[in-house]
């Protein structure tokens, strides 16, 4: 006979620890003792950009909201730091050209050549035990219509459930930036099958067994014991899925407390789950427990004899009398409903294969807990208690004392948080999961770079003359090439874009300069599309402000002598700007425009046959040089050039660069021109990138308020002088805090620079390698002409020649122009 008795234990299992019973409603579980559960992720402000008063005005906001809880609600604030190692890869880029190919090839292999990448995610739990006596008796019948009457226990509670989390997400979405954990449906096998993922139950995975995965919901989502499908071994030190377990239990809380004040943890290179529980009580039973521990210090104020016989004989202790007032105080606030009391359990979880690296990682965490006056100490005995009193949802295990008050826990949990941006493209015109626009290895906490909030992607940035404003513009132009049928339109000035722009395969013109790169001469003929009655009205247009910057008031003789010579042109051959004026009847308008013809100044430039302008993907227009001819030059090229834009703008992803955009901004007519594209390039999807050294300039320029409004994302460059008077009221008119201010003024110029948008805020180092400064970072009159003469020397093969210059051989001979 077979003894099956060993078959047939009854010890409870991993999965009889833990409550998961079923999931009831989209993001809603329902646990096996009636609680019910949901959950969001969340992202505070930076940590190193919030001054005190925003930290301080946080907290309050927090304790405000959570203070509206009592008895039969938990919260759990979670604070994961993970690995990531996550670049994007090369199937989800398209760079057309070998260059910028390479110089995301050198940045990706960066980012993964080093280690200790980590950041940071955030999640809060609420749980929801029902307490029966609340809708028992004759207020269901009484305080409810009918149809309330009819419905199920179970429906009603699950209602109040609904209404709280709606109430309470509300409430934090006006602090925090937050996203519910909910079932997202996607369809498998050529999309004939829709299946359902679980970002809750994920979650709940992630924190028992540390393995982050998507998990797929059944038909019939209940009886959740499949979610512990991990091996438990009880010790000193726990084992889960053959990997140890370390708990750090924080439990000596110091004698005050402030926002943040356990915010480094939130920094440290380490892989681990910091959980913060909190059970609430109502006010009457947070009064009724203070209570008791107030009678309990009261005794120890007076020794026991002196009590029993009424005696003073000896010494009060003092510690006591402090203790009972600090007590009084603590009912006072809990009576006053300003603040909820509760239970308060953190603990920091670790997992690792290696019993010894595990033993270092908690050894840390505990000495950087203790540094910030906390007590720490590394569970033995009781770790597996502390483990699952880590798990959502678990309101039995590990509970300490004594109670905290919310204002206490809204200093204590992790609000604040290092922005590492957005994964994907936040675009909704770029294709779905479109990679981020630039990824840095910035610190423990990597980067990622999007211009877009939303559809907008206008970007203010500034900062004073050698501070890395030309590398900046240069790697944003290279790393937009990595998305599908990308076009750049820039306006260069020093030619600091020209060495990328050759090399990824673009055209550099250099407007009003004797030559062009490449022996190519530039002429334009405004008027060679007059196809559509938008491309005559726009002409006439333009003629007429030619004739108006020669000082003549233009009157209604000169619209229709103009329009009506724009109407004829329409079906002629001839659009040169000299058959116009041969045409047109009235002399005022001829002698005015006599300078744009062959005849004048402008004639080599805006007078051609046909027109030389073919735009590319890249293009770029060096303008220093017709700067330099005054206005009444810049003003006709410059409108034509930005006519040739905006046609192509297609909806394709679009980026307009405009170096030392304070030139354009000063005059009205590109000032115009600047805030018409900040308002509706966007529908294009078109981003309009606008770069300045002169500060004073911007803030005369009498659209600072459109800058500020249309442009979300603000990128500024390392200034000393920020902090000075007169600079530094620029800094706070485009909503700079004093710790800002700060950390620009500090910064290192041509290696950090800081961003600032709705989604964060972030001060990060670019990390460029050789390849790519060597397209990016070479600016100098000496290298510009080195690039020249390799250019006109060896063609499309230059920018190999150019590496070997520089002492790039590896990148040089895997470079494949052609």
């Amino acid at each position: 006979m077979v003894a099956l008795k060993r078959f047939r234990t009854t010890g409870p299992s991993f999965a009889d620890l833990v409550p998961y019973a079923g999931l009831v409603d989209n993001g809603i579980l329902l646990l096996k003792d009636g609680s019910l559960m949901a959950g969001w992720y969340f992202a505070g402000p930076d940590t190193e950009s919030a001054t005190d008063l925003e930290r301080n005005e946080l907290s309050r906001q927090i304790n405000a909201i959570l203070s509206r809880l009592g008895s039969g609600w938990m919260i759990q604030v979670e604070a994961i730091r993970v690995p990531t190692v996550d670049y994007p890869s090369e199937d989800r880029c398209y760079f057309p050209d070998p260059v910028t190919r390479a110089i995301d090839a050198e940045r990706r292999a960066h980012f993964r050549r080093e280690q200790g990448h980590f950041e940071s995610r955030h999640a809060v739990i609420l749980t929801y035990r029902p307490l029966e006596s609340k809708r028992t008796g004759l207020s269901k019948y009484i305080y409810s219509d009918e149809e309330s009457r009819k419905k199920s226990y179970a429906d009603t509670v699950l209602l109040i459930f609904k209404n709280a989390v709606r109430e309470i997400e509300q409430y934090l979405a006006s602090t925090l930036s937050i996203r519910r954990m909910e079932t997202r449906e996607t369809r498998e096998r050529g999309g004939e099958r829709i299946v359902r993922y679980d970002e809750l139950m994920q979650f709940i995975r992630f924190c028992i067994t540390g393995e982050n995965h998507p998990v797929r919901l059944p038909d019939m989502p209940m009886y959740l014991d499949w979610l512990v499908t991990a091996e438990l071994q009880h010790g000193l030190t726990p084992k889960v899925e053959n990997r140890f377990l370390g708990v750090i239990a924080i439990d000596g809380l110091p004698a005050e407390s402030w926002p943040g004040i356990l915010g480094s943890l939130d920094l440290m290179p380490l892989t681990y789950r910091w959980s913060s529980r909190f059970i609430f009580l109502d006010a009457e039973e947070a009064r009724q427990r203070l209570e008791r521990t107030r009678k309990k210090w009261q005794q120890k104020v007076r020794p026991f004899f002196d009590q029993l016989f009424q005696t003073q004989s000896r010494s009060v202790d003092q510690d006591a009398m402090t203790m009972v007032a600090e007590t009084e105080d603590a009912i006072a606030q809990a009576s006053s409903q300003l603040v909820a009391y509760g239970y308060y359990t953190p603990v920091v979880v670790l997992f690792d294969s290696d019993r010894e690296a595990l033993q270092e990682k908690a050894e840390a965490i505990r000495r950087l807990v203790q540094a910030e006056g906390f007590g720490a100490r590394i569970e033995t005995l009781n770790a597996t208690d502390a483990y699952l009193g880590s798990l959502p949802g678990n309101w039995y295990c590990n509970i300490r004392e004594p109670l905290i008050n919310t204002s206490n826990l809204a200093d204590l949990v992790p609000l604040n948080s290092v922005w590492s941006g957005s994964p994907t493209a936040p675009c909704p015109f770029y294709p779905l999961n479109a990679p981020p626009l630039m990824q840095v290895a910035s610190g423990s906490t990597p980067f990622r770079l999007n211009l877009h909030v939303d559809d907008v992607g206008h970007t203010l940035i500034f900062g004073p003359t050698g501070s890395g404003k030309s590398t900046l513009l240069a790697l944003i132009a290279a790393q937009f090439r990595r998305y599908e049928h990308a076009q750049i339109f820039a306006f260069d000035k020093g030619s600091s874009l020209l060495p990328l722009t050759l090399a990824a395969g673009g055209d550099h013109y250099e407007i009003g300069g004797d030559q062009e790169i490449g022996e190519r001469r530039l002429s334009f003929c405004p008027l060679f599309d007059l196809s559509t009655e938008g491309d005559r009205a726009w002409a006439s247009e333009w003629i007429e402000t030619l004739v108006a910057m020669q000082g003549i008031t233009i009157t209604p003789d000169h619209r229709n002598a103009i329009s009506r010579q724009v109407g004829l042109m329409a079906g002629a051959q001839g659009r040169s700007l000299s058959d116009f004026v041969s045409g047109v009847q009235m002399r005022e308008i001829k002698d005015a425009l006599h300078q744009y013809t062959v005849d004048g100044p402008m004639g080599q430039l805006l007078d051609a046959e046909e027109d030389g302008l073919t735009l590319r993907a890249f293009q770029c227009f060096e303008i220093e040089q017709l700067m330099n001819l005054g206005e009444r030059s810049l003003v006709p090229v410059l409108t034509y050039l930005f006519r040739r834009i905006e046609k192509r703008l297609d909806g394709s992803p679009s980026l307009i660069i405009l170096d030392e955009a304070w030139l354009m901004l000063g005059h009205p007519v590109f000032r115009a021109k600047i805030r018409e594209w900040l308002k509706v390039l966007r529908k294009a999807n078109c981003a309009v990138v606008l770069a300045t050294q002169s500060i004073s300039d911007a803030e005369r320029s009498g659209i600072i308020d459109v800058l500020k409004e249309s442009c979300p994302t603000k990128i500024c460059l390392p200034n000393g002088a920020a902090r000075e008077a007169g600079t530094r009221e620029f800094y706070e008119r485009i909503g700079f805090n004093e710790r800002q201010i700060e950390i620009v003024s500090n910064a290192i110029p041509k290696r950090e620079y800081y961003v600032a948008s709705p989604e964060g805020r972030r001060l990060f180092d670019m990390s460029l390698g050789p390849v790519a400064l060597s397209f990016v970072g070479a600016s100098g009159k000496d290298d510009l002409k080195r690039i020249r003469a390799l250019n006109l020397e060896h063609g499309r093969d230059w920018p190999i020649h150019w590496l070997q210059s520089r002492g790039v051989h590896d990148a040089a001979s895997h470079l494949n122009v052609t």
